[in-house]
């Protein structure tokens, strides 16, 4: 295309000529025109391709960001319901360690005066204790100011060394520490009491 002449070789020129130079000329600038006219249509099309990516990426983002907010939300709460179940699990550690260095007879003894405190006084109750625990039971029993009318104790072979039961002809109590603090740990996590049934 650069080997065309840009205008005719001289200032005259023939009628024939004149009509191909005027046409030649009028092509060129239709051209001209056509290409300006696809390179602007091409520059919108590059800024709305370009302005949909953005939106897309942008909607693409927002959904990212919701699931991830939803995952952390998710970890949060459950580290969160963890931790309350690790600080009740970690206070009753500590009161099963302390209770620990007190005497089994002892606890055992304890744990009775509480629980007596809720039956009648008219009330046949029977005091279960390990067997090894039955004669310092009873002796200490015998020796409380406070009066125990009606209770009986007796050993029982299945108990071990630290738990003891308290019966009356309609209902039990578990004496022992770890009764105690299962029973503790139900009522500060009932609803881990729910998940594992």
């Amino acid at each position: 295309m650069s080997e065309l002449p840009s205008r005719p070789n001289g200032r005259i020129l023939p009628a024939a000529e004149a009509d191909a130079w005027s046409e030649g000329f009028a092509f060129l600038q239709a051209a001209r025109d056509e290409a300006l006219a696809i390179r602007n249509d091409s520059q919108q099309w590059l800024a709305e391709a370009r302005a949909e990516g953005f939106a897309s990426a942008e909607r693409e983002g927002a959904e990212r960001a919701a699931l991830l907010l939803q995952d952390t939300a998710r970890q949060v709460e459950a580290y969160l319901g963890g931790l309350e179940s690790a600080l009740a699990d970690l206070a009753l550690n500590i009161a099963r360690e302390v209770m620990d260095e007190m005497d089994a007879g002892e606890r055992i003894l304890r744990c009775t005066r509480k629980a007596m405190t809720a039956f009648r006084q008219d009330q046949a109750l029977t005091l279960y204790v390990p067997r090894i625990h039955l004669d310092s039971v009873r002796q200490a029993l015998a020796a409380e100011q406070m009066p125990t009318p009606g209770l009986t104790v007796e050993a029982d072979d299945q108990l071990a060394a630290h738990q003891a039961r308290l019966s009356s002809p309609v209902g039990s109590v578990e004496l022992g520490l770890d009764a105690q603090l299962a029973g503790l740990r139900r009522g500060l996590l009932p609803q881990a009491e729910e998940a594992q049934v």
